[in-house]
Parts: C-alpha cells; structure tokens; sequence
C-alpha cells in the first residue's frame, strides 16, 4: 500500500516538472529588445506640442509638388524654371512698347509741359540707332503694369564710347520710393550692353542725387539731341564762359572801338557818313591855340603818405574754370546756372 502511495507522489512531481519546462519562454534576440524599447518610449513619451499630436505624414518630394501642380493647371510645366516675378521693375525701350507712347507723353508732359501730340512724335523717334527713349516698368505687362520713369539717351558727336542723358523723369506718384537711382543703374545696364563706357549728363540742382550714384563734375560736350544739335561747340563754350569773362570781353570790344578814332557807339556808321553829300563841306576845325595852358595847381601837403593806388583787375583771359557742387561758371541756353557730369560705366 505504502509503494502504490510512493509511485503515485513520484509520478505527479514528474508530470509538474514537465509542465513548468513547457511554460518557460523563449529568450528574444537583440532586434526584438530594441523594437521594443522604441515602442515603449513612443509610447511613454510626452509630445513637446500640440502639433505633435497630428498623424505622421511623410514628406512630399519635390517631384510630387511639380506633379500636383501640373495635374491642377492642366497642362504640364516646371515650376522650378525662373518666371517673371509679379513686382519686378525693369526698363525697356518704348520702340518695343508703342502702347505706351501716349502714357509716357503724359508721363514727361507732367515735368516738362508741351503738346502731347508733339511729345508722342518726340518719343517716336526712338529706335536702335538713338535716340533711344527707355521706360520704366513695374509687374506684369496687362492691367497690373505700371509706369514708373522715363530716360532718353542720344549719341556724343566725337566720343564714340559715350551716351548723352537728355532728360530723366520719375512719375511725380512715385517719387520718393527710390525709383529715380533705379531707372538710372537700368539706363547704365542698357548702354553698357550696346557696348558704351560713359555717361553724360547735366543737371540745375540734382547733382548731389547724381553724385551718389558715382557720376562726377566734368566739361560740355555736344550731342546728337533735337536740342543740343542746333547749338555748334563754339555756341556751348560761350554758353559755358563765366559771366565776368563775359563782361570784360565786352568792356574790352568798346576799348578797341572807341581808341580807334570813332567816337560812336558799336554798330552806328561814323558822323562823317551821316552827311548829306550836296551840303557844303563842313569849315576844317580851328588850329590849336598857341597859348599854353597854365600849369596844373601843386598837389597839397600831406602829413600822412597817401594811400597806394588799388591793385589792376586780375586777368581773366587765362583762368581756370572751376566747377563745385555749389558753384558752376557754365549756363544754359536761357542763362540758367547748369552743372556738367559724367559717369564711367
């Protein structure tokens, strides 16, 4: 009785054995640790932000944005290829543009006041062979396109590399907004790439602005313009002559005349000439007197040496002209102080 009770003990602790080493689990390998240690600190983890919150969603490729793109406009295109930017500013020249001769009429018409159908005709003139006139544009051309400035350029009789700046105008809406030193570096791009390696240009009381922009005081110079043509290079350098070099050319004409034994004035015919020819001939003048005339009085005493006489005039015949910012020797055709200046480009 005892060994059935032994044999059924021993069998049961066997049987427990058994069950316990087919409960113990398998040991992970090392990739399945580190899974899910990432798991848990996913889970674990706190987002920084509400935006973390959102599903996860993978970058889109650039191809995908250019595949979007073309699907919505309809037809297929590179959006990655350089467009023409909305607010870009750009000048042209209106030969290429002829919708926009009567704007820009207006446009110089509103500094300079004349006919706009003389002013159209003006801006037709221009062409690749100069005058050129330039505009100055803003956004894309339609009803968005706006009409910021206006630059004419004409040639420089004898200097084959320069351009002369007849006028430069900015909408007076505009002013103000740094569209003046715009038009003008375009005007500079346009005649460096027709090959031209100076700038003229003259100005009443803008040359501190033209200063800023690298231009400097400088000497006339003729150009090819409706204006400048009809005035010869002597006309520009006695436009150009200090008005005191004037004045004593002047003085210096009636010094001539008058020392010469005419006792007219400049221009009228001598008194000889003014008489009738069948009147008799005048009586010959009367011989000078044989008496002497009496001896000047004796200069007064003086306690005190006498003053020195004042210096002569300087001579004005071979003097520089010198030209400042503040001061110019040169004139317009209307006797207005001008300033010359040029810029290398």
């Amino acid at each position: 009785m005892v060994d059935l009770l032994q044999l059924t003990a021993i069998g049961c602790r066997h049987r427990l054995q058994a069950s316990t080493l087919h409960r113990r689990p398998a040991v992970p390998n090392k990739s399945a640790l580190n899974a899910g240690l990432n798991m848990s600190e996913a889970l674990t983890s706190r987002p920084e932000s509400r935006d973390q919150l959102s599903v996860y969603q993978p970058p889109l490729l650039k191809s995908h944005v250019v595949e979007k793109v073309s699907v919505l406009d309809g037809n297929v295109q590179d959006k990655d290829s350089k467009t023409e930017e909305p607010r870009r500013i750009y000048a042209v020249p209106i030969h290429h543009r002829p919708d926009l001769l009567v704007p820009c009429a207006d446009l110089v018409n509103s500094e300079w006041q004349r006919s706009q159908a003389a002013r159209v005709h003006s801006l037709h003139k221009s062409c690749s062979e100069f005058p050129v006139c330039l505009v100055l544009l803003q956004g894309p051309r339609g009803t968005e396109e706006r009409l910021l400035g206006h630059a004419r350029l004409s040639r420089v009789v004898n200097h084959s590399k320069s351009l002369f700046v007849e006028s430069v105008v900015v909408s007076k809406q505009e002013r103000g907004k740094g569209y003046g030193r715009i038009l003008m570096e375009e005007t500079e791009l346009y005649a460096k790439r027709r090959g031209f390696e100076r700038l003229c240009l003259t100005t009443h009381d803008k040359q501190h602005f033209y200063t800023h922009l690298g231009y400097v005081l400088s000497v006339p110079v003729q150009s090819t313009g409706a204006v400048m043509a009809l005035l010869p290079m002597g006309m520009l350098t006695r436009l150009s002559r200090a008005p005191d070099e004037e004045t004593n050319a002047t003085k210096q004409t009636l010094t001539k005349v008058e020392t010469s034994g005419g006792a007219c004035v400049v221009g009228s015919p001598p008194s000889s000439s003014l008489q009738h020819p069948l009147s008799p001939p005048l009586p010959p003048p009367p011989p000078p007197s044989s008496i002497p005339p009496p001896p000047p009085p004796p200069p007064p005493s003086f306690s005190i040496a006498p003053p020195p006489p004042p210096p002569p005039p300087p001579q004005s015949a071979g003097r520089i002209v010198v030209q400042t910012l503040t001061e110019t020797p040169y004139r317009d055709a209307r006797g207005v102080p001008i300033f010359w200046m040029h810029k290398d480009i």
